[in-house]
């Protein structure tokens, strides 16, 4: 930036110069115009003088400069005498603009090209007593002319220009660098500073509180992740070691021959059970690791009918509810999405089931499809054993659950609402949740509904 002010300054610096130089050299041309003209008519008056008092021949004696021309011209325009040329090679002056005015007005003035002496002339003209005309020209000077017979000085004079350009420009970036060089943009300090840099400090300074807020909620995020991590951790390895340690124990006590021919199958059915289980609550922490790392899913975003999807899922789940005497009920309206089938799929499945094991023996669940604006909604309302109000906004948290021990009994893994959460997150997707204990539970699953067929925008929930 230094250099570029340099320059600027310099470019600044001699165009200055060269304006000044061309405004004085036109000065010196008109300068020189006008004091040419005061010459030539006091030159002219003197000439005419002694032209009055005696005859014209001294005119051949006398020693002529050789930038003037003295002409005397009779009344019918004959040159009588010219100190450049020999007056019988000259034609009829009558006819030149300023001779004529002379004869007319006493004085005539003329700036015009000469055919004689083959250049731009400065003229001027008096009548005598005898009627003659006595004429003075001169070849005025033009800025070319100046030029070149002030070339010496005028190069000593650009050069220094040019050193002084240099000099000057570099001391003014110098001073004008100086406060921005000293500027921390950490802790940026704007009472040293010129007016026009302050509104750009006042943003660096914005800029840098809004950084250090980001930081710090990146941190604590950064924070919560690492204690959601590790909680998760534990909680994995607690899941997991609970069935292991069932069939490892089971296993040992066949191994020992501790139990009889007849108590084997038992045994076995046990160890089945607690696999199953073990499978289970892989895969869901599989699905889940998947939505949380934002892994892109394979399945294609498709038309989904919600009606037709939850019809499905409640035959599924129809034997589960019969085993449990629960009632199961499903219907509403046809309503269309944009989403991955599958997972709407399992975002159903998962809330339906909790719905029918955390119930009661001769309770209900009711699966209903409606079109709220442009959303549609899946409601699903039980009257099983509720959840407390200080428990509502945890129920979605990994391996979270209201009632463990009977969560134990119907074989949960507490993962089931943390996948329905993400899988919501992915479709853009929102969830509502009523809840009072030992009256009922609704859950209201809110998909958005594109017009034209236009897939929602998908963002991993992370």
């Amino acid at each position: 930036m230094r250099n570029k002010l340099i320059k600027q300054i310099f470019i600044a610096c001699m165009a200055v110069f060269v304006m000044s130089f061309g405004m004085m050299l036109v000065a010196m041309t008109d300068y020189y115009g006008r004091k040419s003209q005061k010459e030539m008519q006091e030159n002219a008056a003197f000439l005419a003088s002694l032209l009055n008092a005696q005859d014209w021949q001294f005119l051949e004696e006398m020693e002529h400069q050789s930038d003037l021309r003295i002409t005397l011209v009779s009344p019918e325009g004959a040159v009588i005498f010219d100190s450049l040329h020999p007056a019988q090679t000259l034609g009829n002056h009558g006819d030149r603009e300023e001779i004529q005015m002379a004869l007319q007005q006493g004085e005539g003035r003329s700036v015009r090209y000469s055919e004689t002496l083959q250049k731009r002339t400065d003229n001027y003209a008096v009548r005598l007593e005898n009627g003659s005309v006595l004429r003075l020209s001169i070849v005025p000077h033009v800025v070319p002319e100046l030029i070149l017979s002030m070339l010496n000085p005028m190069l000593v004079v650009i050069f220094m220009a040019m050193l002084l350009s240099v000099v000057l420009a570099s001391q003014f970036a110098k001073r004008i660098m100086q406060p921005i060089n000293r500027l921390d943009v950490e802790n940026p300090d704007d009472r040293y500073l010129y007016d026009e840099m302050k509104p750009f400090v006042h943003r660096i300074m914005a800029q840098n509180k809004q950084i250090y807020k980001q930081m710090s909620e990146l941190k604590e995020e950064h924070s919560k992740q690492d204690e959601m991590r590790r909680e998760f951790t534990a909680n994995v390895s607690h899941e997991l070691k609970t069935p292991l340690t069932s069939i490892s124990g089971f296993a040992e006590i066949i191994r020992d021959g501790f139990v009889q021919e007849k108590d084997i199958p038992h045994f076995a059915d046990n160890i089945y059970n607690e696999a199953q289980r073990l499978i289970v609550l892989v895969n869901d922490i599989l699905k889940l690791s998947r939505l949380e790392e934002g892994v892109t899913v394979q399945d294609e975003m498709t038309n989904v009918e919600l009606k037709s999807l939850c019809e499905e899922v409640s035959q599924r789940l129809a034997l589960n509810a019969e085993k449990c005497g629960v009632q199961l009920t499903c219907g509403g309206v046809p309503a269309e999405i944009q989403g991955v089938r599958n997972m709407i799929e399992e975002i159903i499945y998962n809330v339906c089931d909790n719905a029918i094991k955390y119930n009661r023996e001769g309770g209900s669940v009711a699966i209903s499809v409606e079109t709220v604006e442009n959303k549609a909604c899946v409601r699903v309302k039980d009257t099983g054993i509720g959840i407390p109000k200080a428990d509502i906004d945890r129920v979605f948290e990994r391996f979270y659950r209201v009632n463990k021990s009977h969560s134990k009994e119907v074989g949960g893994t507490g993962l089931g609402l943390s996948i329905v959460k993400h899988g919501m997150a992915f479709h853009n997707a929102s969830i509502t949740i009523e809840s009072e204990v030992d009256v009922g539970t609704e859950i209201c699953l809110y998909f958005p509904m594109k017009e034209g067929g236009e897939p929602p925008q998908v963002s991993c929930f992370a």
